[in-house]
């Protein structure tokens, strides 16, 4: 027997080890095709083997076996792409088919075209098989090479389709390149009597296995079982000692002197352990090879909760769960669903072709109900009769008629969906299974903490650079993105503009921090509004807004702020006629000329123009201009209720009401002076006690606006009536508030009629929310008015007003200011007017 005898042994054992790993995975249509070709190769290699070892019934029939299995691979290699490919049925293959078949029979009956080997007995007693090639032998490979240009073709027109597909057969088709050079070689009389064409076998197993292994041509999910590989382990170490056990007897025998008994033991005993070495080698490389669909599934979890651990972003997170299912659970396309702002559910990835696509899910869509009772996942086929599920997945057609959706899966925790997965047709042509769902579960759930992970971060860090109150960037993020533009050269900085809403704590003095926020809130919704796309809205400070406006001029900025005046003028309206105080934004507008160094001094001068802008009378702009306003004067020594400066315009409003009700004129002037003596026994400063006592020669100077049959009736005033008296306080404010150097007095003013106890007017706030110097006021206001006669009522005793104000300490009075108040008028430090 020849030594080359191996060269076949070996390809028929490549090819019965690949055979045997197929009959154990699960099946479909492209690896039956698959498993054809293979058994196409096992019958060219046994034959050949068979032929070489002269088995009956002739070297000529098992010439004649070999010779059609080789022939006939490039038929079942076609029939294998078209099932691979997915191609629709073709005739173009009929011709060769019927060509080849032909080619065999004529070459079967007459040996036309190729002739079987020559035997030539060699010196050891071994066979030698010399093939006689004449120019007939070129007519079967040209017709096997216009079979194979037909499987070229159809790669080729479907190669768009089939991108991973051509990728995984490249390969395989090295290998039917090497097997087509194995047999033209054998024309060669420098590989006379070697079997170059079987040895090209070998070559084409090598690489149909790294097509399998590196190239995943299949994804053979199943690990084959012991007892095939022992099956397998056993026929192919029966198969090498059948065919050596004559020179491994030899061997023995004259070497170690063995007889028969002694020879019978190695034998078997060298049998059995090349059966465990191969069964070993075999299980090794089929491991390689398969994968069990819960062993893959779940490594193929693990990798993805690793990857996402160290993701931040959603983008990135889906990108990530894509790649895991399309890898574990490949469907024909996968489309992914994630919820937004809205809560409704949007395309927002998807494998394929899904560019421009847009898809919505309606957050009250009643699948999820379905989706809830079936924990997490749907297989169309077991619902496609419900009602519910039906209308939904009509929908989805009109929606995305490209795909036939087949499985969802929601990406949630016990009852919240982040999002649904999509998974469009079938599973390498089979079903989903009860494995997948527990895939999907498990995926969902780390998915779902990985999303929300990342929402959170990105929560986190949106609040870092946002003002909790008004919602626009704070100052913090302001400065980054300042610190980024100096340190690009190109960046063109256009505008900075500083908006200042005047008087903003006055005007929490009047309406509360709560009433001050809204106005805020609103304010920095109108310069949002008005800067839109075009640039970064800060709250630098309190009450101080900056816009940052790249590449926006001068003039172009300042029609910005008078458009966002105008706005927040028009917010006042909804204060009313007799607004107790508006509010209005000063503005101050800098230009950024690159390059800046120092963002700081863009700031300053921005800064510097708002101090002229409020220095002008405020609700004004002003734009900042080098040598004019460059250098910002000192703080003017302005001190509000120096009495001395406004002493003539409070007289002339006193007198205005003196004119019309003398008993307001000199009820003001009592109050004024009981309301300065107990802030003074309260231990109120000089700058205070003279706000107060002008603060109390004003306090009722709306009555001007209160007609006099009302303001003198002798009875009881009607309801109508006293609502109208009740208004004078709006009008008090609505004409101290047209004077800007007296709208220091307004809070005194406004709280005058306020109760302790919270059921005074206007606002009815309670206890120490009414301003101290209005708490004030009303002592020495409703003291007065009860010593006074008026023309409804005769006035009353010191002592009984006294007793007044103690009995109603804690419900209309402050209970600490009313002792100061009583202690002092008894003792006569505060004299009775």
């Amino acid at each position: 027997m020849s030594s080359f005898t191996i060269v076949p042994i070996i390809a028929l054992i490549c090819y019965i080890f690949l055979l045997v790993s197929f009959l154990a995975a699960k099946k479909d249509a492209a690896i039956y095709a698959f498993m054809e070709l293979l058994l196409t190769m096992v019958i060219w290699a046994s034959g050949s083997l068979f032929m070489r070892l002269a088995y009956w019934p002739s070297v000529g029939f098992w010439f004649h076996v070999s010779l059609t299995g080789l022939f006939m691979i490039p038929l079942i290699f076609f029939h294998f792409l078209q099932k691979f490919l997915c191609v629709e049925k073709t005739y173009r293959i009929y011709f060769w088919t019927a060509a080849i078949v032909l080619m065999l029979l004529v070459n079967y009956k007459y040996e036309i075209f190729v002739q079987a080997p020559q035997v030539l007995r060699l010196e050891n007693g071994g066979n030698a098989y010399v093939y006689h090639m004449h120019w007939q032998a070129v007519i079967p490979f040209l017709v096997e090479g216009g079979a194979l240009s037909a499987c070229g073709r159809m790669v080729y027109e479907n190669r768009r389709e089939n991108k991973f597909a051509g990728k995984s057969l490249r390969p395989v088709w090295y290998g039917i390149g090497a097997l087509a050079l194995g047999q033209i070689c054998i024309a060669f009389p420098a590989f006379s009597g070697f079997p170059i064409d079987i040895c090209s076998g070998i070559v084409m197993s090598v690489c149909v296995y790294y097509a399998l292994y590196r190239k995943r041509l299949f994804r053979l999910n199943l690990l084959v079982s012991k007892a095939n590989c022992y099956v397998a382990a056993f026929l192919i170490s029966m198969l090498l000692f059948y065919s050596f056990i004559p020179d491994y007897n030899a061997l023995l025998e004259k070497h170690f002197g063995f007889e028969e008994t002694q020879l019978t033991m190695a034998v078997s005993f060298s049998m059995v352990l090349a059966a465990v070495v191969i069964y070993l080698i075999i299980k090794a490389a089929l491991d390689t090879v398969f994968e069990k669909d819960e062993i893959m599934q779940s490594r193929s979890i693990g990798e993805f909760s690793s990857g996402v651990s160290y993701l931040t972003n959603v983008d990135g997170i889906l990108e990530q769960m894509m790649q895991t299912i399309e890898e574990a659970v490949p469907a024909e396309a996968v489309l992914i669903f994630l919820k937004d702002e809205s809560g409704d559910y949007r395309l927002t990835l998807g494998s394929g072709k899904t560019e421009g696509l847009s898809c919505v899910i309606s957050k009250d869509e009643k699948v999820f109900d379905l989706l809830r009772e079936s924990g997490g996942c749907i297989f169309t086929r077991e619902y496609k009769s419900v009602p519910v599920y039906k209308k939904f997945i009509a929908d989805m057609r009109i929606q995305l008629p490209k795909y036939k959706i087949e499985c969802i899966a929601g990406i949630r925790d016990d009852e919240q969906y982040q999002g649904l997965i999509f998974l469009a047709g079938k599973k390498n042509g089979e079903r989903y299974t009860p494995g997948d769902l527990s895939f999907f579960e498990s995926l969902s759930s780390v998915a779902f903490i990985a999303i929300q992970n990342s929402r959170l971060y990105e929560k986190a860090c949106e609040e870092a650079r946002r003002d909790y109150l008004t919602g626009v960037a704070n100052r913090r993020y302001f400065y980054e993105v300042l610190e980024q533009c100096c340190d690009s050269e190109a960046y063109d900085f256009g505008s900075l503009v500083m908006i200042d809403v005047d008087d903003f704590k006055l005007y929490n003095q009047l309406y509360g921090t709560e009433a001050g926020d809204g106005a805020l809130k609103r304010i920095a919704e109108m310069i949002r509004g008005e800067v839109g796309e075009k640039g970064i809205v800060a709250r630098y400070s309190g009450k101080v807004f900056t816009i940052l406006l790249p590449g926006v001029t001068e003039s172009e900025a300042e029609a910005l702020t008078g458009r966002i005046s105008d706005l927040v003028r028009e917010m006042n309206k909804a204060s009313g006629e007799n607004a107790m105080k508006v509010l209005t934004v000063s503005c101050g507008i800098a230009l950024g000329v690159c390059p800046i160094h120092d963002f700081h001094e863009l700031i300053e001068h921005a800064d510097t123009a708002v101090y002229y802008a409020k220095k002008a009378g405020k609700n004004r702009t002003v734009i900042y201009k080098e040598g004019n306003g460059g250098e910002r004067p000192s703080e003017l020594s302005y001190q509000p209720g120096v009495y001395s400066d406004y002493a003539p315009t409070i007289y002339a409003l006193t007198a205005a009401i003196d004119a019309k009700d003398h008993y307001t004129f000199s009820h003001s002037e009592n109050v004024a002076y009981y309301a300065r003596e107990l802030a003074r026994a309260y231990g109120m400063n000089e700058e205070g006690l003279k706000i107060i006592y002008e603060a109390g020669l004003l306090h009722d100077i709306g009555k001007i606006g209160i007609e006099e049959n009302i303001l003198n009736k002798p009875g009881k005033l009607t309801d109508e009536e006293y609502e109208i008296v009740k208004s004078h306080v709006e009008l008090s404010i609505g004409i101290i508030r047209h004077l800007p150097s007296l709208d220091y007095v307004i809070p005194a003013v406004i709280g005058h009629h306020e109760r302790y106890d919270g059921k005074g007017y206007p606002r009815g706030i309670r206890g120490e929310e009414i301003p101290l110097m209005a708490r004030i006021l009303c002592v020495a206001d409703s003291f007065d008015a009860m010593v006074t006669a008026r023309s409804y009522k005769p006035s009353i005793e010191v002592e009984e007003a006294l007793h007044n104000l103690e009995e109603d300490a804690g419900r209309q009075f402050d209970p600490k200011l009313v002792p100061v108040f009583v202690r002092n008028i008894r003792e006569g430090r505060i004299a009775i007017r």
